[in-house]
């Protein structure tokens, strides 16, 4: 799961761009990462190593994780941008997780989690646009 989230973080941060579809948005679908990955994904007739959808789902929500992370650490390196970038991604990564009906515990657990992750990011945005430091246009 965690190769899978580092994957993903790579890709949402402008790396990988070869290994994405060209309908992917900012992050890579499970097809994408299972094929950068060279294994099968969501294999439901055979016994066989793959990547689950419950893996990448979780794997998407360490990124997020993650992401809130970023968010402190770049204003700390003066870029202000950036958490009003990952600010609107998670906000639409965290509304497309509330669409899903979880019936997997675990994943249940860890998807609430998301929202913390989108108010620390949100606390950022916030101090920003105190300071008067919120580029010019952008808003999360």
């Amino acid at each position: 799961m965690y190769q899978v989230a580092s994957i993903e973080l790579c890709a949402w941060l402008g790396g990988l761009q070869e290994h994405k579809g060209p309908n992917s948005a900012s992050f890579m679908t499970i097809e994408d990462v299972g094929k950068f990955l060279e294994i099968p994904v969501n294999l439901k007739e055979e016994d066989a190593f793959h990547l689950t959808i419950e893996e990448y789902l979780l794997a998407l929500i360490a990124m997020v994780e993650e992401l809130s992370r970023l968010a402190v650490n770049s204003v700390t390196l003066c870029d202000y941008n950036r958490p009003m970038q990952i600010g609107s991604f998670i906000k639409e990564l965290f509304a497309g997780f509330q669409l899903l009906n979880l019936k997997n515990d675990i994943l249940r657990k860890r998807s609430d989690g998301i929202k913390y992750s989108v108010k620390k990011v949100e606390d950022v945005v916030y101090d920003l646009s105190l300071r008067n430091l919120v580029p010019k246009g952008g808003s999360a």
